[in-house]
């Protein structure tokens, strides 16, 4: 038996690190799964003017066009020519259109997220952290042959933020909006509200109708259902 006092003694100075190790991980590293996700500001998706209108229907806009024009120009056909007052009724019913879409476009403009500064926006108005957002709804709207529009919107207490997940066309978010949003969802405090009669939330699907839990958000975007799939139970 060899005697523990004949062992060579360590080495002084530093040891060389064995290449086949893994390096320590540093605290102040950020977290691999959102390290490669885009910095700064990203916008999410892209809205365009008549965004506003994506979950209106062909025969609905159709139907709202020509009663309006039929009847301003009822109305004007007491007065003027009919051919100024068919004029008259189309301008009319244009510029009631054109001042619903602005309207409908400053409520809900286009969403941007920083997830570096945890911050959401809509537009040019004042960032709101994401731990503010705790309400999510979903709505949804048959158009088209069968199409599905899919729509999330998520409140904070003085704001509302609208993002289209899936449109007319049947068109999802890009992959990089798509990843954002969901990093950013899963940074909010979006809850299944309740109510004073009901504080477990049981019945909460019932008397919040629309109202969804921060998973089934997280999961509604990364796959926005198409016409004919499923929708999250508590919608």
């Amino acid at each position: 038996m060899s005697d523990p006092d004949d062992a060579p003694a360590p080495p002084d100075g530093p040891t060389e690190p064995d290449p086949t190790d893994p390096a320590p991980a540093d605290p102040s590293d950020p977290d691999p799964a959102t390290a490669e996700l885009p910095h700064g500001w990203v916008r999410i998706g892209e809205r365009r003017w008549w965004s506003t209108w994506v979950g209106a229907t062909t025969f609905f806009v159709t139907f709202s066009a020509l009663q309006g024009v039929n009847f301003v120009a009822g109305i004007a056909g007491a007065t003027v020519r009919w051919d100024l007052a068919l004029l008259l009724g189309v301008g009319v019913t244009v510029g009631i259109f054109a001042v619903i879409t602005l309207i409908r476009n400053a409520r809900s403009p286009q969403p941007w997220v920083d997830l570096e500064s945890g911050q959401l926006r809509a537009g040019t108005r004042r960032p709101i952290p994401l731990a503010q957002v705790d309400r999510a709804v979903l709505t949804t709207a048959p158009v088209g042959n069968g199409g599905r529009v899919v729509v999330l919107r998520l409140t904070a207490k003085e704001a509302r933020v609208e993002f289209i997940l899936r449109d007319r066309q049947d068109a999802t978010l890009d992959p990089t909006s798509t990843a954002v949003l969901a990093e950013a969802l899963r940074r909010t405090s979006v809850a299944m509200p309740t109510s004073i009669h009901d504080p477990t939330g049981r019945f909460a699907r019932y008397n919040f109708p629309g109202h969804i839990g921060r998973d089934d958000a997280v999961a509604l975007v990364e796959h926005p259902p198409a016409a004919g799939e499923p929708l999250p139970a508590a919608w």
